[in-house]
């Protein structure tokens, strides 16, 4: 089977394509990163954007996430380890695998360069990008994704914030088949994670992506041997969540939990993924 994965290059989404890289490296023909923060802002304008929403203490974590994730990756290749869970490309590269950046990826460009690697299915991890019809023709058996929540709750971004934010005693994983929707499609699998009291975001994101990324590779192997057709969500429970909200971070302090510490961070990004 020929699969191309459709990404981002964030540390709990490494998680996933490192484990697929993997299981499957051998059969993955290339990866498109996607390289917008908001599709269609700039990245000055994106970044206003979330900084207002989130509010700039919050967004600060977060970019403190990513700036660690960053050097951490350069603190592997100076001591000649393998690479971390902190860089896309450094990951792609110990497999030999393409990665090709693409802010819209429905592009004449990005769509062009999907369909010369003939993919038999695409897998979509955190991409941030709504998938449409010209992006979801290019492979025959079809898209899947792996979203960190258990859907129909909290389609949308950053579930495992909102999981914590909402109080919530578990939230899950669940890989579906991507129509177009916004995490619509039809449920192939999922499987719950227990939220700790000690759990920050980054702890919850990671163990939730350990658990999808199982998923995927089952999913896969289910694949091979003919089409699974997948559960039709029930409309009735679903919820849709946007950024992190100014409130929103207010209920995840008032719930004991925090974006997470530099340690935690470190300790995810500073070491060989494994």
């Amino acid at each position: 089977m020929r699969i191309a994965l459709l990404t981002y290059d964030l540390p709990e989404a490494n998680i996933v394509t490192h484990r697929l890289l993997r299981d499957f490296g051998d059969e993955i023909v290339g990866i498109v990163q996607s390289k917008a923060i908001l599709p269609g802002r700039s990245d000055i304008s994106a970044m206003r954007h979330v900084g207002r929403q989130m509010g700039w203490r919050y967004s600060a974590r977060w970019l403190l996430h990513l700036a660690l994730a960053r050097l951490g990756s350069i603190y592997l290749r100076a001591r000649r380890q393998p690479a971390g869970f902190g860089s896309l490309a450094a990951i792609a590269a110990e497999q030999g695998i393409a990665v090709y950046p693409a802010r819209n990826v429905h592009g004449r460009e990005a769509i062009d360069m999907l369909a010369s690697w003939t993919p038999d299915l695409l897998v979509s991890n955190y991409f941030n990008q709504i998938l449409r019809k010209p992006v979801l023709d290019v492979a025959p058996i079809g898209t899947i994704n792996m979203h960190p929540a258990m859907l129909p709750r909290n389609r949308g971004l950053m579930p495992c914030f909102w999981a914590l934010a909402k109080g919530d005693a578990q939230t899950g994983a669940t890989v579906h088949w991507v129509d177009e929707g916004v995490d619509t499609g039809r449920v192939i699998v999922q499987e719950s994670v227990e939220i700790r009291e000690p759990d920050s975001v980054v702890s919850l994101s990671a163990r939730c992506s350990e658990r999808g990324a199982g998923l995927l590779r089952d999913t896969i192997e289910r694949l091979r041997n003919g089409p699974v057709a997948g559960d039709v969500q029930d409309e009735a429970n679903r919820s849709y969540q946007s950024w992190p909200s100014v409130g929103g971070v207010r209920r995840l302090h008032r719930h004991g939990h925090r974006y997470g510490s530099m340690r935690e961070m470190w300790a995810q990004v500073g070491r060989p993924a494994s």
